[in-house]
């Protein structure tokens, strides 16, 4: 496991990082040209795959399964809100 991401992390050690230390991050794509973003849960890495929960009634979900391409940004602070 990384304490810190840099230049060499690989692809695993980032999701491992991300579900591990991470867990909360923004979910971004588009739709018709329009951002789409929410909040997720990483729940699991498991082989070399994110997965969020997210309901089936959420809109989000409805953009994601229409463009499943998406940016997952995060930030590690000290706390649960830093």
């Amino acid at each position: 496991m990384v304490d810190i991401l840099t230049n060499q992390t690989t692809n695993q050690e980032f999701s491992d990082f991300a579900v591990e230390q991470i867990h909360n991050v923004d979910v971004a794509t588009t739709y018709h040209g329009e951002p789409s973003a929410q909040v997720c849960d990483l729940l699991l890495n498991k082989n070399g795959k994110l997965y969020i929960a997210t309901s089936s009634q959420n809109p989000f979900f409805k953009d994601l399964i229409k463009l499943p391409k998406v940016i997952v940004n995060d930030y590690k602070g000290n706390g649960t809100m830093d």
